[in-house]
């Protein structure tokens, strides 16, 4: 069980108390690649990459060593959406008779359409809600660079999607070190200077980057860059402006604390929480990390250089190179955790809060929460005493949850926790 616990005493006003991860598998056998349909955790996939979740539970995920886009329904049933299971190439057409060689990032447009990265072919590829594939930018087999009309446009190794609330679709394009974006029916340069790779903050195209991976959209607008191979995450404002928010460039470590000083080791995809935490997947580290609205770097799950398929509460789950993360409407994050060759269901730590008020004394435990996930808070007068359930199970039905507690004058000091229940 996952526990948050908090000493309270009569002067304190407010506390805050760190909690743990989960981590389980959704889908994919540890280390075996594969190319199996199959139920969950008998399914096989083969360097499962970027996700996108559907609004009605349905997680994709770019396979992208099987050059095919796959299916998780919300039974756990793995099926192949798009593409031919282990065949690459670059055809268009229904489902499975398509091709693709190598996607590496997913998104949903407003449509209920999946973008993809066509990474191999340097294309973006469009797949509508019923399956049809078209070739959305790009020219198939031929990496390089120019902006202009989708059709005759060029990228270097197209990775991180993002989709802006006009529709724009934004590109890290790692192979030229650029984010372009693609925008009525024309592909133009947002950020970065084309085939030149660096670290330089400016404006639009004065700024450098280093092998741009994965990209997320906060909810101010700003556009939030893993550049992988600086080892930074960059913040890029609606108007271009570009900045390091994260990490030292060309530095990698495994520092957590405030952005300046935090260290990361090859970043890629990104995703924000319901609380506004950015979550990156810290590849190299092995690790999931949070960024904070105020800026504070935290290792939530995983161990930095400790690579394995375990999972567990409390620490103890374990990644191999991590790279897509997406949250469902749920708030649970999903990891595509790469070498594992596995779809790990993850629940990230949260901070809960204590507060005390009121004639006589209530105390108010406030907290993040998962959806549909069961919570016990429990209290005890002593940390080596025995727990008691301070009321019956509670059932999150949106993303904070909460429980109040009457303190008794006599015994002005209790502990608690939050469990997660079974």
């Amino acid at each position: 069980m996952k526990y948050f616990y908090a000493q309270l005493a009569v002067f304190a006003l407010v506390l805050a108390v760190h909690g743990q991860d989960s981590v389980t598998s959704l889908a994919g056998q540890p280390q075996v690649a594969g190319a199996l349909n199959a139920p969950g955790t008998n399914a096989l996939f083969n360097q499962p990459a970027g996700l996108a979740i559907a609004a009605n539970g349905t997680v994709y995920v770019a396979d992208s060593a099987n050059h095919a886009i796959r299916a998780i329904a919300t039974n756990g049933v793995v099926t192949t959406f798009a593409g031919q299971l282990g065949v690459p190439g670059s055809q268009d057409g229904p489902g499975t008779n398509a091709q693709f060689f190598a996607p590496s990032a997913l998104a949903l447009d407003g449509n209920g359409n999946l973008l993809v990265s066509d990474t191999g072919n340097a294309t973006l590829r469009r797949i509508t809600p019923v399956g049809v594939v078209t070739t959305l930018a790009g020219l198939a087999g031929q990496p390089g660079f120019a902006d202009g009309p989708a059709a005759s446009a060029q990228f270097g190794a197209p990775l991180g999607l993002a989709v802006a609330t006009n529709g724009a679709i934004y590109v890290a394009d790692g192979g030229n070190h650029l984010i372009r974006v693609v925008n009525g029916g024309s592909v133009s340069t947002f950020a970065g200077t084309p085939g030149v790779w660096g670290s330089a903050n400016g404006l639009g195209t004065n700024a450098q980057f280093n092998a741009p991976c994965g990209l997320a959209f906060a909810p101010s607008g700003n556009l939030f860059v893993s550049d992988a191979n600086n080892d930074t995450i960059r913040q890029i404002t609606p108007s271009g402006q570009v900045t390091t928010y994260a990490g030292t460039p060309g530095v990698d470590g495994t520092n957590d604390g405030p952005a300046a000083t935090a260290k990361f080791c090859r970043p890629a995809e990104l995703a924000f929480d319901p609380a506004h935490n950015l979550i990156v997947a810290d590849s190299f580290n092995h690790t999931l990390r949070q960024i904070s609205p105020n800026g504070f770097v935290t290792t939530i799950s995983g161990k930095a250089g400790n690579y394995s398929s375990a999972a567990g509460l409390n620490g103890t789950g374990r990644y191999f190179n991590p790279y897509g993360l997406a949250f469902n409407t749920n708030g649970l994050l999903l990891v595509a955790d790469t070498y594992n060759q596995m779809i790990r269901q993850v629940l990230v730590p949260f901070q809960a809060t204590l507060q005390l008020a009121g004639h006589p004394p209530t105390i108010t435990l406030t907290w993040p929460a998962v959806v549909g996930q069961k919570y016990q808070v429990q209290y005890t007068t002593s940390l080596t005493g025995t727990w008691t359930n301070l009321s019956a199970v509670l059932t999150a039905t949106a993303h904070t949850l909460s429980q109040t507690d009457l303190l008794n004058p006599a015994q002005p000091q209790r502990h608690y926790r939050v469990v997660l229940w079974p």
